[in-house]
């Protein structure tokens, strides 16, 4: 069996992602929940992102659980090679081209059933840039953040110029962090910014 976390982790907590086929067409598919996770994204003016994910995951059927952290016996060269090509197939819905510059990542067993993800990497091309302007639009994906215990933020470079926000954030600081919290279903957010 061949997946990769973060990508488990961005359909757990997204729906209506095509990310789904590359890794959940598998002949056993994971039967999990989600208990928390917390999704930071920074973003520059070239279009890379640094994605840092931690999540709390609730395995159904705990034999999974021992599938999924096979992974982590993997040598970090081929985890991130293996994490490159799924960002590839899951670019390709965007026309784009993303390109993984670094991919860390760690699991710590918290029970017979519970597992906690902690996932680092860095994306070129994970936003569109046009004529100067960035934009974090990902088509039709969601969010579930249902719950306190969820929430997603968006941090763009400090002093850029913010052309548009949507949806609205929960709250914001600094006017370059935009947080979005217990929000339930909520479209990935688009900001349009620039220098």
């Amino acid at each position: 069996m061949k997946f990769n976390t973060l990508l488990i982790i961005l359909v757990v907590v997204m729906v209506g992602m095509t990310a789904v086929n590359m890794f959940m067409a598998f002949n056993n598919r994971l039967d999990i929940e989600t208990l928390s996770s917390s999704s930071n994204y920074k973003y520059d003016y070239e279009g890379r992102a640094t994605l840092d994910i931690e999540t709390e995951i609730l395995f159904n059927k705990p034999n999974q659980m021992t599938q999924f952290l096979e992974q982590y016996e993997k040598p970090k060269e081929q985890q991130q090679a293996d994490f490159q090509e799924s960002i590839t197939k899951f670019a390709e819905s965007f026309n784009r081209i993303m390109t993984v510059e670094d991919f860390q990542s760690t699991a710590t067993v918290l029970g017979t059933n519970r597992v906690k993800v902690v996932e680092h990497a860095v994306i070129a091309g994970f936003s569109a840039v046009e004529e100067g302007i960035v934009n974090t639009d990902m088509g039709d994906m969601e969010f579930d953040l249902t719950g306190v215990e969820s929430s997603l933020t968006l941090e763009i470079p400090a002093g850029a110029k913010v052309v548009s926000v949507e949806p609205e954030p929960s709250s914001s600081i600094g006017g370059n962090i935009f947080i979005w919290s217990n929000t339930g279903k909520t479209p990935f957010p688009k900001i349009r910014f620039g220098q």
